[in-house]
């Protein structure tokens, strides 16, 4: 009865990382930086939303192909879209 819990644990805490990671790295690139901080603060900004957005499409595409419920494809390709609006709009600027 344990393994279940702690299997059960530890997918919430996947699907929680991957919803968290995708919402930081979007709400990252509505962040606006100041004229004099634009080469320390830009790069760095652009590095941190790639690597929120990469963990969040790598744990939703994981999630998204292999469960055979509705809930969890849908669960994964919001996560999925979360990065994929990311990633947009950081090569977008």
């Amino acid at each position: 009865m344990d393994l279940m819990k702690s299997l059960a644990l530890l997918v919430s805490l996947l699907m929680m990382t991957m919803l968290v990671s995708g919402v930081i790295a979007v709400l990252l690139t509505f962040r606006k930086t100041r004229a004099m901080s634009n080469l320390t603060a830009r790069p760095l900004q652009r590095i941190v939303t790639l690597a929120l957005a990469g963990i969040s499409f790598l744990i939703g595409l994981q999630i998204f192909t292999q469960v055979n419920s509705l809930g969890g494809r849908i669960f994964g390709g919001i996560g999925i879209i979360f990065a994929l609006i990311a990633i947009y709009r950081v090569f977008k600027k």
